[in-house]
């Protein structure tokens, strides 16, 4: 995708389809743009009760696949799920009668909605918008893929996600961070991304904990560049706790209703 005046150049039309002939001058800005991948929703009730779980997205994403599959509003930017939970942490979606471990949703870049200025500043670690965002050497920690899995590991493990949630998540990503030599990653603050992807659940829970991380990948020959984060990878994963603001004693406490969210997204270029 690239921009021309103020429009916005899609992958499948010729330059000629837009009036652009030899001779114009044309300036090309590559868009970071960021698609949620699997998020997952656990919901966990010290007893059944009924729960209704609102999704409502930012304008610049649109749902593109759920499940349980339930009616998508607003141009694909809201859901409602209404299911029963259980104590062993399944739930029962009543439209579909369907038992699932957890509730899955992921979301396209909606590229009508990307305002047409001539540049987006970057977005400090505090905000979160799905066509400019923070993932450099000052927010990020940088790691060999090597060992990647096991500072995921320790890092969720510190943010409070249960053995079922840190496997999957690992599992999920590890074929993606396999084709880079070194990992770039960070958490992106909770309360940012809420604003980006809220979520509304009656009754309200006593705890939410939603984690959602950002990659890409690292060459060898560009690590000069990343010289901080390579540092900020020998702290304590603990400090990710303070980044996230979750609260990992009480995401673990069964006598609450708890919701557990985890996602990501590789970030190209």
């Amino acid at each position: 995708m690239a921009q021309f005046g103020v429009m916005v150049l899609q992958d499948d039309r010729s330059i000629r389809s837009y009036n652009i002939r030899n001779g114009d001058t044309i300036k090309l800005r590559r868009r970071l743009i960021l698609q949620p991948k699997k998020p997952v929703i656990y919901l966990y009730s010290p007893s059944d009760i009924d729960v209704s779980v609102k999704l409502s997205l930012i304008t610049e994403w649109s749902l593109s696949v759920i499940y349980p599959v339930v009616t998508i509003e607003d141009h694909g930017q809201r859901l409602e799920w209404n299911v029963r939970t259980h104590q062993d942490g399944s739930l029962t979606e009543h439209n579909s009668g369907l038992d699932v471990s957890y509730l899955f949703w992921e979301a396209k870049a909606n590229l009508e909605a990307f305002p047409l200025s001539p540049a987006s500043k970057p977005q400090p670690v505090d905000k979160f918008n799905p066509i400019s965002n923070s993932l450099d050497d000052m927010d990020s920690v940088v790691i060999p893929v090597g060992k990647v899995a096991v500072y995921l590991d320790k890092s969720l493990k510190a943010l409070g996600p249960h053995t079922e949630a840190r496997t999957s998540f690992i599992t999920y990503w590890l074929p993606s961070f396999l084709k880079h030599e070194y990992i770039a990653l960070r958490f992106v603050p909770q309360a940012a991304y809420e604003r980006a992807a809220s979520l509304s659940i009656s009754p309200q829970p006593d705890v939410v904990t939603r984690i959602f991380m950002l990659f890409r990948g690292i060459r060898m020959e560009h690590l000069a560049n990343w010289a901080n984060a390579q540092m900020q990878a020998e702290r304590d994963v603990g400090w990710w706790v303070d980044v996230v603001g979750v609260d990992p004693v009480r995401a673990g406490d069964a006598t609450l209703f708890r919701v557990l969210e985890w996602g990501g997204t590789e970030v190209f270029g």
